[in-house]
């Protein structure tokens, strides 16, 4: 079976570990991705869940967090129930964020992987990772 891999980055004007922090904070995860709670003890191996909503449904994405290496690689492994994919360990995709400081900031390079519907490709790729970059770009330098 076919799958396929987003990649995209951004350039913030803060500092690494700032952003670091941002993605993998429960409390500050809110304040700039469309969520209504993230929990986890942000542990490797522990548990991550991130919940919303999209057009009035809600969903939940169920993670574990495979790396958490401060202040430059967090990723997960999840599968979410508005995916309309069977909860199996072959249906979890990826998400690898990989921060880089540069002079005036740092950069934030995420990797979406083992996508397996090419509609869910396109959209992510096409509109929802734009705007959550955008969002989280947004959030980190109008706070600094």
């Amino acid at each position: 079976m076919e799958t396929f891999t987003i990649k995209k980055e951004v350039k913030i004007m803060a500092p690494v570990d700032d952003v670091f922090f941002a993605l993998t904070n429960s409390e500050e995860i809110t304040k700039y991705f469309p969520l209504n709670s993230v929990e986890s003890e942000w542990k490797e191996g522990k548990e991550v869940k991130y919940k919303g909503e999209v057009n009035g449904s809600p969903f939940t994405d169920y993670g574990v967090i495979e790396v958490l290496s401060p202040p430059s690689i967090y990723r997960y492994r999840y599968w979410s129930d508005n995916h309309g994919t069977e909860r199996t360990e072959d249906n979890h995709l990826v998400i690898e964020y990989v921060l880089t400081p540069f002079s005036e900031g740092t950069s934030v390079y995420v990797i979406q992987s083992n996508i397996k519907s090419k509609a869910l490709y396109e959209m992510m790729e096409g509109q929802v990772w734009g705007y959550l970059l955008g969002s989280l770009k947004q959030y980190m330098e109008n706070r600094t």
